[in-house]
C-alpha cells in the first residue's frame, strides 16, 4: 500500500494528476519507488541526499512536493527558503541560538545537523509549521499521521519573537490577539452571529469562510470555551506559502506575503452595497469597513468599524433617500504609500538590546511613520498637528451632543434612547445629527483618518442644529 501511495503522489507531481500519471506509467513503465530504488535515499530523484521518503522523522520539503507541488512551488519563492543563507550572510550560520529557527528540526531526532550532512533540511520548510512529516510520508492514507494545520499565532510566534523580530510579543499586546468575552459568548452560543459577526471577530470564521470558502455551521463552536477560539492571528493577514505582491513598498527582497493589497484607493461611494463591500478596500479594510446602518437606522448606532470608509470619504446612505449629507472627500492621508500601515505599523530594525526592533504589530500609532513617509517634517510636528486636530474635533463633538440635549430623547434604542415607537417621533434632522456625531466618534481617530471629511461632517451637524434651533 505504501508503495502504491507513493507512486500516486509521484505521478501527480510528474504529470499533474494521479489519473493521468497512472496512464502515462502504463505506457512508459514504473520507476523504482520502493525504499532504495532510484537512489540511495529511497526517493525518485536519483541522488543520495537523504531527502526522500525514508524512515526518518523529518523528510524535507522535497518529499512534500510529491503530493503538494503547487504549494511547494509558491513556497519556494518566499524568503523562508533561504533562511539559513540569510543567517550565514551575517556570520551567524553556526550560532545554535539562531539555527533552530532557520532550519528544520534542529536539535531533534533526524533534524538538521549541518549543510553537509542534512542539506535538505536547510531553511524554513513545511515541517517547521506542520510538524515532522516522516510518518505521513510513509503512510499518507493514515489520518492519524496527517500533519497539523493550525492558524494559531503560536506557530509563527515560535520564531518571530524577541528583541530582533518581536512580531509575536507586539501582536500579543494588540486587540487582535484575543476574542473578546462578549464575542466569545455569542460564538459559543451559536446562531446567525457566527457568520454575520464572526467573520471579523473570529480568526476561525474568517479563515474558513473568507479564505477557504467554507460554510461555517452556526453551532460550530458550541461546547467550546473562550480559550479554544482563535483570534485574528498572523495567518489571517499573511499567506505563509506565497509571495503575493500585495505589499505597497516592501523592504529589499521582502514581500510580507499579505493576503490582500496593502494600499487601495477606491472611488468614494455612498451606497450600502459599496460601503459594506470589503473587496473595495485594503488589507485593514477587509474588516474595518461600515456595516449597513445609515442615518435612518434607529436601533443601533453605526458599527465602530468604518475606518476604511472615513478614509475614503464616504458613508452608507438609505436606499430610499440617497441624498448625501456631505460631499465625499478623499483623505489627504490616502497618498501615504502604505496607507494605514504608515502610522499603525511603523517598523524599525534592531539596533541594540536597548533599542530593539519595532515590528508594528501592536498597531498603535507611531508618529515616526508620519516623518519617514515624507508627510510631515518631523514626528514632533506630526504630534502637534494631531493634537490640534483632535482637540478641535473632540470639542466640537461635545458641543454637538450637548446641544442635542437629554440622550434619552434622541439616542438610539440600544444606547438608552426611545423604543421603536418613540424613534418614529424623532425628526430626520436629529437622526442625521446623531449619525454624523457617532460616525465621527466611532471611527476612533478624531479626524486623523480624513481631516477635511470629518470637518465637513461637523459643519453639517452644526448647520442642522442651527436649523432646528438647538
Amino acid at each position: 500500500m505504501n508503495t502504491v501511495c507513493r507512486f500516486v503522489g509521484w505521478a501527480r507531481y510528474m504529470y499533474g494528476s494521479a489519473i493521468l500519471g497512472c496512464a502515462m506509467i502504463l505506457l512508459l513503465g514504473c520507476p523504482q519507488l520502493i525504499p532504495g530504488g532510484g537512489g540511495g535515499d529511497g526517493n525518485i530523484n536519483g541522488n543520495d541526499n537523504g531527502g526522500g521518503i525514508t524512515d526518518k522523522n523529518f523528510v524535507g520539503a522535497e518529499t512534500c512536493q510529491l503530493c503538494h507541488p503547487s504549494i511547494h512551488d509558491t513556497w519556494s519563492q518566499t524568503l523562508h527558503v533561504g533562511a539559513l543563507e540569510a543567517l550565514e550572510a551575517i556570520g551567524q550560520g553556526g550560532n545554535a541560538a539562531c539555527v533552530g529557527c532557520h532550519t528544520v528540526g534542529f536539535g531533534q531526532t533526524d533534524g538538521f545537523v549541518d549543510k553537509a550532512t542534512t542539506p535538505y533540511l536547510a531553511g524554513v520548510q513545511c515541517e517547521n509549521c506542520h510538524g515532522a512529516g516522516g510518518e505521513h510520508a510513509r503512510d499518507p492514507l493514515n489520518t492519524s499521521f496527517t500533519p497539523v494545520v493550525s492558524i494559531s499565532a503560536d506557530v509563527c510566534g515560535a520564531c518571530h519573537q524577541d528583541t530582533r523580530h518581536p512580531n509575536f510579543e507586539q501582536w500579543s499586546e494588540s486587540a487582535h490577539s484575543a476574542v473578546t468575552e462578549a464575542v466569545a459568548e455569542d460564538l459559543i452560543e451559536g446562531g446567525a452571529f457566527v457568520n454575520n459577526c464572526g467573520q471579523c471577530h473570529s480568526g476561525d470564521v474568517f479563515y474558513r469562510a473568507r479564505l477557504k470558502g467554507e460554510t461555517v455551521a452556526e453551532d460550530a463552536f458550541v461546547g467550546l470555551t473562550a480559550e479554544d477560539l482563535t483570534p485574528i492571528t498572523c495567518a489571517i493577514c499573511h499567506d505563509p506559502h506565497t509571495r503575493t505582491g500585495n505589499a505597497a513598498a516592501p523592504d529589499t527582497d521582502r514581500d510580507y506575503q499579505l493576503r490582500f493589497r496593502q494600499a487601495v484607493s477606491p472611488t468614494p461611494s455612498n451606497t450600502i452595497e459599496d460601503a459594506t463591500n470589503p473587496t473595495r478596500f485594503n488589507l485593514c479594510g477587509q474588516c474595518h469597513h461600515a456595516r449597513d446602518r445609515t442615518w435612518a437606522s434607529t436601533s443601533r448606532e453605526p458599527h465602530p468599524s468604518m475606518q476604511a470608509n472615513v478614509y475614503a470619504g464616504e458613508m452608507p446612505l438609505p436606499e430610499d433617500n440617497p441624498e448625501p449629507l456631505v460631499l465625499s472627500r478623499v483623505s489627504v492621508h490616502s497618498f501615504a504609500t502604505e496607507q494605514c500601515s504608515t502610522c499603525h505599523m511603523y517598523r524599525q530594525d534592531f539596533q541594540s538590546e536597548e533599542a530593539p526592533a519595532i515590528s508594528g504589530h501592536n498597531f498603535t500609532v507611531n508618529n515616526a511613520g508620519c516623518a519617514t513617509s515624507g508627510c510631515h517634517p518631523s514626528s514632533e510636528a506630526a504630534v502637534a498637528a494631531q493634537a490640534t486636530l483632535q482637540t478641535e474635533v473632540d470639542t466640537r463633538l461635545e458641543d454637538i451632543n450637548a446641544r442635542l440635549g437629554d440622550p434619552a430623547t434622541w439616542e438610539y434604542t440600544a444606547g438608552g434612547g426611545p423604543d421603536a415607537d418613540g424613534q418614529t417621533a424623532i425628526s430626520d434632522e436629529i437622526k442625521q445629527i446623531r449619525y454624523l456625531s457617532k460616525y465621527i466618534a466611532n471611527d476612533g481617530s478624531l479626524g486623523v483618518h480624513n481631516p477635511d471629511y470629518v470637518r465637513s461632517m461637523l459643519d453639517k451637524a452644526e448647520e442642522l442644529l442651527d436649523q432646528i434651533g438647538s
